[in-house]
């Protein structure tokens, strides 16, 4: 009796393995990719750049590339419209803020 539990277990758990791994019925869907990141566009940025905008999940958060690009650009633009708000009302624009 002894042997014939462990052969039912057995087969119980190849059928399941079977059935996880896709060769018995349905099994688990075509794979997907993760990645659904677009950076922004090269374009000045405007407030609709940032409707959709979407940072792909690692393994301890959010890719900090792709964060770290989108930050990099928002300071850089941010920096230039500074200098350009600076020059439009007649003052010099400080070299401090390059931090």
């Amino acid at each position: 009796m002894k042997w014939f539990i462990l052969f039912v277990g057995i087969v119980v758990l190849c059928f399941v393995v079977a059935l996880v791994l896709g060769f018995v019925g349905g099994g688990m869907g075509r794979p997907t990719s993760s990645l659904s990141h677009e950076p922004l566009p090269d374009e000045p940025i405007k407030d609709s750049d940032f409707d959709d905008l979407v940072f792909d999940v690692g393994l301890r958060g959010y890719r900090m590339s792709q964060v770290d690009g989108v930050v990099d650009r928002l300071r850089r633009e941010l920096r230039e419209k500074d200098e350009e708000i600076a020059v439009l009302r007649g003052d010099q624009p400080r070299d401090d803020d390059t931090a």
